[in-house]
């Protein structure tokens, strides 16, 4: 757990100056202000292949000393041990990453994000995904009511639009409307809506994340291990950086530049907030 100091060093990486307060508005305004802040990357995997840790004091270093970003099981725990010390009800959950697929069986279990309770109902949480993700917290319905004629409920956030429907028993998934020609990155199918995450509400604890950490940090077939990912929100829009290739969407409109290796350390300060050392910054240097 962290202490009232490091809380809130966290807050004012977040530029969040408001009472914290054990509500749903905190909690959604905490979730936006994270993603607009602290990026989803990989670079310690893919690029530095350096041992990823998941302990608190790892990852507080890495966020709020460092001013780094990190992957989901880094960056949604730690926003899971926050929002603990902070004396919210939050606890991790077990997710696939979709992102268009359509059967359960087509990935594996590769993600974790975090289950919020508040006054007897729970929300999912999410703010370390690699792509488009809710700006809020989404309530979970109960599944036991959901049949296959039970019509989506889609809320519209931030000029998107979600909705968690019922997937298989024991699991959900968070569904997104498509914005074509305006997504940070294309749909290959085309499609108006797809499934994004699936998740799932049975208990997990912070240990079952240790070898799937590893595992997605370290074998070659990795998504992780292929190629360079950063993705961080924005008041209009969303950055994205994959391999060398930069995506900007701000209000609506979409550009995309090919970059030199030699360039990232500017764009990764300048459009994700992060800080390379020295040594990191010669690695891109060739």
């Amino acid at each position: 757990m962290y202490n009232e100091q490091q809380i809130q060093a966290y807050l004012n990486r977040l530029h969040y100056n408001k009472e914290i307060t054990l509500t749903r508005e905190v909690l959604d305004e905490l979730i936006y202000a994270h993603q607009c802040s602290i990026p989803f990357e990989n670079l310690d995997v893919y690029d530095f292949q350096k041992e990823i840790s998941l302990t608190e004091e790892a990852l507080y270093d890495k966020f709020i000393v460092q001013r780094r970003g990190g992957y989901c099981f880094e960056t949604n725990g730690f926003f899971c041990v926050i929002l603990r010390s902070m004396g919210f009800d939050a606890r991790p959950c077990l997710c696939r990453v979709m992102f268009g697929l359509t059967e359960p069986s087509q990935n594996l279990f590769d993600h974790r994000a975090t289950i919020v309770t508040l006054d007897g109902k729970d929300y999912f949480c999410e703010v370390g995904l690699g792509g488009a993700m809710p700006p809020a917290s989404m309530k979970i319905p109960d599944q036991g009511l959901w049949t296959a004629d039970t019509e989506d409920v889609w809320l519209e956030m931030k000029g998107e639009e979600f909705s968690i429907r019922a997937i298989e028993p024991g699991w959900y998934g968070t569904m997104r409307r498509v914005r074509l020609n305006r997504d940070i990155y294309d749909d290959p199918m085309d499609r108006k809506e797809r499934l994004e995450v699936m998740f799932t509400t049975i208990a997990v604890h912070e240990m079952d994340f240790t070898s799937l950490n590893y595992y997605l940090s370290h074998a070659e077939k990795s998504l992780f291990r292929c190629q360079r990912i950063a993705n961080l929100r924005t008041e209009r829009g969303y950055r994205a950086l994959t391999g060398l290739v930069y995506r900007e969407v701000t209000d609506g409109i979409r550009r995309e530049q090919t970059l030199m290796p030699e360039e990232l350390p500017v764009i990764l300060k300048e459009n994700f907030g992060i800080e390379l050392t020295t040594e990191q910054i010669r690695y891109f240097a060739g």
